[in-house]
């Protein structure tokens, strides 16, 4: 195919468009074949969105699974200005019936981890049309199994990206003290640090900053429902737990914890949650008060116009903080009035089954 155009003004168009339109030019010819499959084009197209916020929110969605039906659905989060919302139906074949129980455990990079109880993981990305879904393998271990009850408890699990390593990773905390983290690199699982904190339900670790993140509580031994909530996070590169600090001490209202625009966010019941607008700092804890009561709160991600995606009390509400209004979404589409599960994701060419060679830096 002859172009006038010069490789590195066709690589500077192909980067700005959609995952779906670039899937399709693979056609065009080898040399675009061959280029939009390069590791470096991919890491260059992963980029672009985290630098500039207008493709970020281009390449932004959310993917939706309701109980009542065994299909993912997908929409466009700048659909969320409209009224009129629809969902469109994803190719998983995985779910086999409505009886599945999904679970989202995150996501990074425009890469998902879900859970198929039981523990069957996957990752998955949606976006692109070759090798988008892989299965994780089982862990198996040899364990002394005791009478304690505590031990048939479901695992917590986390997802996140190892910059260090780069590396994608899967931390599963099981019987209330054993860690075991996957690495994608390996397609293997490793023992890790031992657990020794106090969980108060099975919600998926948040991932900012090479870690996953939980509200758990310290110690073994007293009461749960009078034990104050912390933040601990577990480090992917050092491979081990670390507290990190709340915004006040003795915390007991706290259910979880989020991630809002890239900041780490403390969840309450009330009326207000707090963001750390420097991660680690305890001084740069903000106040945030919203004009909408919650016995659960949940931010997915702010959208074009710096409205806040967010999910209140198990349903769907863009937030305007300037004004301090808010609007329900209601999503037409999916089959079924089932529980939503739903999870954020951005767009990308990772394949979950592509990982044999290393991501370099890319310097524009």
């Amino acid at each position: 195919m002859q172009s006038n155009l010069s490789s590195d003004v066709i690589v500077e168009i192909l980067m700005r468009l959609p995952v779906k339109s670039i899937c399709r030019f693979k056609c065009v010819c080898k040399l675009w074949c061959l280029l939009i499959s390069d590791p470096t084009f991919i890491k260059r197209h992963l980029n672009l969105a985290i630098i500039d916020k207008d493709i970020e929110h281009q390449r932004q969605k959310l993917i939706l699974h309701s109980s009542s039906t065994p299909s993912l659905y997908h929409v466009e989060c700048d659909a969320m200005t409209s009224n009129n919302v629809m969902a469109v139906k994803l190719h998983f074949p995985l779910i086999r019936s409505s009886f599945d129980k999904v679970k989202f455990i995150g996501s990074f990079n425009g890469l998902l981890c879900i859970s198929l109880e039981p523990e069957r993981l996957f990752l998955f990305n949606p976006a692109i049309t070759e090798l988008k879904v892989k299965r994780i393998p089982n862990l198996y271990i040899d364990i002394n199994r005791s009478l304690d009850d505590r031990v048939s408890r479901p695992p917590i699990y986390g997802f996140g990206y190892d910059h260090s390593f780069d590396d994608y990773n899967v931390v599963k905390i099981m019987y209330e003290s054993i860690v075991y983290v996957y690495s994608l690199k390996t397609n293997t699982w490793r023992r890790s640090q031992r657990f020794s904190y106090r969980r108060f339900n099975s919600d998926s670790g948040v991932p900012l900053n090479g870690a996953v993140h939980w509200v758990f509580a310290r110690g073994k031994d007293s009461p749960l429902v009078s034990m104050p909530r912390l933040i601990v996070a577990f480090d992917f590169a050092e491979g081990k737990f670390r507290e990190l600090p709340g915004p006040y001490d003795d915390a007991e209202n706290v259910t979880a914890v989020g991630v809002l625009g890239g900041c780490l966010c403390w969840l309450g019941e009330q009326q207000d949650f707090w963001v750390m607008k420097e991660y680690g700092v305890k001084e740069s804890w903000t106040k945030v008060v919203i004009g909408v009561p919650f016995l659960n709160l949940r931010p997915l991600s702010f959208l074009k116009n710096d409205e806040a995606l967010l999910v209140i009390n198990e349903g769907l509400i863009v937030y305007n903080p300037r004004e301090d209004t808010h609007s329900e979404i209601v999503i037409h589409g999916i089959n079924g009035r089932g529980k939503l599960e739903i999870e954020t994701y951005v767009e990308s060419l990772v394949s979950p089954n592509v990982w044999n060679w290393e991501l370099k830096e890319i310097s524009d």
